[in-house]
């Protein structure tokens, strides 16, 4: 294997070059992934692990996790699971000495990809066995833990910076359109539905609930020949009974209980679209093919990060990161559900 790229575009120590001369794709054995993350994360970082695979076949391919965030951990496209402590089972932070034991039981490996950049991944780089260490340069420092490093920008689509920590090494990656491996279910014409999720990953980022409202009254006038689907959940928070109330006596609006994961993909995959804030269905929903339409607005964090280039996927968002009006919103999903059935 041998890197190509421009000086200033990414980092390769003498070391990384010297490793890949001597080795081809079919050498290595053993390969792990950092993602310590929840589950729209596992989500995202699909597309990777596939072509992780295609580039190195014989590899056995451990994700590393953390024991908080377990939910929806891609078994099916790895081979192993490490695990690390945040917190105890009490709730505690776990202890500096703790995670050094437990950052050790991760065996030798030819490669480590770290996806995730934080303090607890350095320290399991620091005291890991490998061969090769890929990550983000964030920070000039950054070049202690990693051999080679690969710049990450904000207005990708973060699976496709994901993508460069393999495009540096020779693979020639598939982009678009992404494999996620979750669903072959397409939209139901027959009855078709749109989902409406309220929550998102912090409850600063909740799109405000009377604004649901407000757009579903205007969706529903618009659109009665669908079906307006109020998901729950899993959280005790997430049941958003609020926001269905003022829908209760309407028979096109459904309070659908959350899903296992088994059988979720399949649901958004059908549905005409889904009307979401910045969480994990939203990541769910672009995976299972179905057009999204994403509110953002946390500053400092660019939806372009997080916004596939296809027409299907849009964003509402402002350069002020303001949480967007009804109007902006109910706007723009006319706008794309006129492109995408317009007939």
């Amino acid at each position: 294997m041998k890197l190509n790229f421009r000086r200033g575009s990414a980092f390769a120590s003498k070391k990384a070059h010297k490793y890949l001369k001597e080795k081809n794709p079919e050498d290595i054995q053993k390969i792990t992934v950092i993602r310590h993350a929840a589950i729209g994360d596992f989500v995202v970082m699909r597309p990777f692990l596939i072509e992780l695979r295609k580039f190195f076949p014989n590899a056995k391919i451990t994700l590393s996790v953390v024991n908080h965030y377990m939910y929806g951990v891609p078994d099916d496209l790895i081979d192993d699971v490490h695990i690390v402590s945040r917190y105890q089972k009490d709730g505690s932070k776990t202890g500096f000495f703790q995670r050094i034991k437990e950052a050790k039981t991760l065996s030798a490996q030819d490669i480590i990809f770290d996806l995730t950049d934080s303090a607890l991944t350095h320290l399991l780089l620091f005291f890991s066995r490998s061969q090769l260490k890929i990550g983000y340069p964030y920070r000039s420092f950054m070049k202690l833990f990693y051999d080679i490093c690969v710049l990450r920008s904000d207005f990708v689509l973060e699976t496709q910076s994901m993508m460069h920590q393999l495009n540096i090494l020779g693979a020639n990656t598939h982009h678009y359109p992404l494999n996620y491996q979750l669903t072959t279910v397409a939209r139901n014409e027959i009855e078709p539905y749109i989902i409406y999720f309220s929550g998102a990953s912090m409850p600063e980022r909740c799109w405000e609930k009377t604004k649901f409202v407000q757009l579903i009254k205007k969706t529903v006038q618009t659109y009665p020949e669908y079906r307006h689907i109020i998901l729950k959940g899993i959280g005790q928070d997430e049941h958003f009974s609020e926001i269905y109330e003022p829908f209760s006596q309407y028979k096109n609006v459904i309070h659908q209980d959350s899903m296992p994961l088994t059988q979720i993909y399949d649901y958004l995959g059908a549905a005409s679209l889904v009307v979401v804030g910045d969480t994990g269905i939203r990541n769910m929903a672009i995976a299972s093919n179905a057009p999204t339409l994403g509110l953002m607005w946390a500053p400092h964090i660019s939806p372009l990060r997080y916004l596939p280039k296809v027409e299907k996927h849009q964003v509402v968002f402002n350069t002020e990161f303001h949480q967007p009006s009804v109007d902006e919103v109910y706007k723009a999903l006319q706008t794309l559900m006129s492109k995408l059935y317009e007939n």
